[in-house]
């Protein structure tokens, strides 16, 4: 059996403690909560959609104010929501039957919203909004 140098043994060592390192560093992934839930939002993208969404725990639901039916509630859909930072949340969701995926960074602080969706699985929606309303329990 071959005994291995001590410039070997080092340099395996080290090899061991940076792997070890390394699996040890990586970032947590953030907690979702549902501090959204019972919260109301209307909103107007840049684009000129404006939107009326409530959170809640049965899901997301809203109405797409600039749409053919702005009276008409889509919804519920089950959603997730992350905290940003303070007053800063990122919500996501997928509506079902439709190929909608939906994400929205809402920062009430600043009264803006940053949106991103996947529409019917071919149009893409990227825009900014400013938050019109804000009712939150």
């Amino acid at each position: 059996m071959k005994m291995l140098s001590n410039a070997s043994t080092l340099y395996f060592s080290l090899y061991c403690f940076f792997i070890a390192c390394a699996g040890s560093a990586q970032a947590s992934e953030p907690e979702t909560t549902r501090a959204l839930d019972g919260t109301e939002i209307r909103y107007m993208y840049t684009s000129g959609r404006s939107y009326h969404v409530k959170f809640a725990v049965e899901g997301v639901s809203y109405r797409y104010l600039t749409g053919s039916k702005p009276e008409r509630w889509w919804g519920p859909f089950p959603y997730q929501a992350m905290l940003v930072d303070n007053n800063r949340y990122f919500a996501s969701w997928f509506e079902q039957g439709y190929g909608d995926y939906v994400t929205l960074l809402i920062n009430f602080d600043a009264q803006e919203i940053h949106g991103s969706a996947i529409i019917g699985g071919n149009e893409v929606h990227f825009h900014k909004a400013d938050l019109l309303t804000v009712v939150r329990p």
